[in-house]
């Protein structure tokens, strides 16, 4: 068995004692439980007709299964139905994971965190750069092509600030306990999963979930 939490979240994890482990090898499942590999926010509201199905992957660069989910992530976006979308949300459960989302939204600002997710993941996890300042930032993002002046203004800029605290505040309003996680609509949201395989069918599964509320909401 494999944690899949594991290092992206230790400190996090230790300090609740809870565990979310990864099996292998996959085994396909035509459907999936309540409670055991999702779960249904009962505290939210359901899913609005008049909106998108709207499908959340809540990742952090310094996590090693997040870096393992990014190619699964990538082949299931270009399959991704026309009535979803799909966005990024940085965790925030410790001090470097806070600092890295500031950066993940600056370079969102500036129109450079899809071009160079590859690039962040491959230095902290192939290279052993944990980038863990901003000058270690930086001298990644210089050799690649970034603007650091704009970059530091996006970094103490008002916009980045304001979606890092609404990052932290969905992440505790969904109970959330590791990533990579998965999160449909605000309604539903990944819970014990064997494998990443499993974890993009689950998140499937939630994504016909939304659809169905919408419909009741006739």
């Amino acid at each position: 068995m494999i944690n899949i939490s594991g290092g992206c979240m230790k400190t996090f994890l230790a300090s609740i004692g809870l565990l979310i482990t990864l099996i292998i090898p996959a085994v396909a499942f035509a459907e999936f439980d309540e409670g055991i590999e999702y779960r249904l926010l009962s505290n939210q509201p359901p899913v609005a007709k008049d909106k998108p199905v709207e499908v959340t992957e809540f990742f952090w660069y310094g996590c090693p299964h997040c870096y393992q989910f990014e190619p699964f992530i990538k082949k299931w976006l270009e399959g991704k139905p026309a009535d979803v979308k799909f966005v990024k949300v940085p965790a925030t459960f410790n001090k470097p994971a806070k600092f890295h989302a500031y950066v993940f939204y600056a370079l969102d600002l500036m129109g450079e965190a899809d071009r160079l997710m590859d690039v962040i993941f491959e230095a902290m996890h192939k290279k052993g750069n944990r980038l863990a300042d901003q000058k270690a930032v930086e001298a990644l993002l210089a050799d690649n092509g970034v603007d650091i002046t704009n970059f530091r203004k996006a970094m103490k800029s008002f916009n980045v600030d304001s979606k890092v605290k609404r990052a932290t505040d969905q992440f505790r309003k969904y109970g959330l306990r590791g990533v990579p996680s998965m999160a449909v609509s605000g309604r539903f949201v990944s819970n014990e999963v064997k494998n990443y395989q499993e974890l993009i069918k689950v998140t499937d599964h939630m994504i016909q979930l939304a659809r169905d509320e919408q419909q009741k909401s006739d």
